[in-house]
């Protein structure tokens, strides 16, 4: 299956003019209008676009690297999606338009690919190349799990900040609640 070959939404199949997320696109021969900005490219520079964004995207076929897991065949598609190598990784947004899904279920369907199947499914949100992507290497397992820390680190900070700010703050908090009660 190439990727012609996906259904696409109903708002897709007129040329002239598509409905995606409440943007109004029209493409006619001599420009692309996006009309929330009126932003004006030629044919040529979105064809560029199109070939830099996608470009290092593997294929989605029938048989993709990961046919042989006893996965779901919907999150075969998801995890055929994401490219090898940090170097080719693709944002959410990317991966999701590609599969004609939004990005909260691209997101689901790959946190359960990690979580239940345990694909090495990797996302980076810092440096040059951002996005989803297979780890090839030590180093790009490396950076995935370096964030990952970090976010974890940042996380725990929050918690024992709130916690502490509770106790800190607790009768104070319950004094300003109970007089709301008695105000309403």
């Amino acid at each position: 299956m190439k990727n012609e070959d996906i259904k696409k939404p109903d708002s897709a199949n007129n040329f002239g003019e598509l409905h995606t997320s409440g943007l109004k696109k029209q493409l006619d021969k001599k420009s692309l209008t996006t009309f929330n900005n009126n932003e004006n490219i030629t044919e040529k520079q979105a064809a560029k676009f199109q070939k830099l964004e996608l470009a290092g995207m593997p294929e989605i076929k029938k048989h993709g690297y990961f046919d042989n897991f006893k996965i779901p065949a919907y999150l075969k598609v998801v995890a055929n999606s994401i490219p090898l190598g940090l170097a080719n990784a693709r944002t959410v947004s990317t991966l999701a338009k590609l599969l004609h899904l939004n990005e909260r279920t691209f997101s689901a369907y790959t946190h359960i690919l990690t979580t239940k199947y345990h694909l090495p499914l990797a996302t980076i949100t810092v440096g040059e190349s951002k996005g989803n992507y297979i780890p090839i290497d030590d180093n790009e397992l490396a950076a995935f799990v370096y964030q990952a820390k970090a976010r974890i680190d940042h996380s725990n900070e929050r918690m024992h900040g709130v916690i502490a700010g509770y106790n800190l703050y607790q009768k104070d908090i319950q004094a300003l609640a109970n007089s709301q009660r008695r105000a309403s």
